[in-house]
């Protein structure tokens, strides 16, 4: 969730930065987001968090057994 509210929020950020210093059109980028949030809210789906699951760092590593013998 964390890695969620974080991309979100730099998309947030990045749209209004870029809606300020380049084009006004950016501005849709973060009303895109925020649409997002507000459509995982309702559903209690979140398609960024499904992407961000499948992503190598978030995949659960094999336990590392030792054999002991006697």
């Amino acid at each position: 969730m964390r890695q969620v509210q974080i991309t979100a929020g730099s998309l947030v950020v990045l749209g209004a930065v870029l809606a300020a210093l380049v084009s006004p059109w950016f501005i849709l980028l973060s009303g895109f987001v925020g649409a997002g949030l507000v459509f995982a809210g309702v559903t209690d789906t979140c398609m960024m968090a499904m992407l961000l699951s499948k992503l190598p760092y978030n995949r659960p590593r094999p336990a590392v057994t030792t054999h002991q013998t006697a």
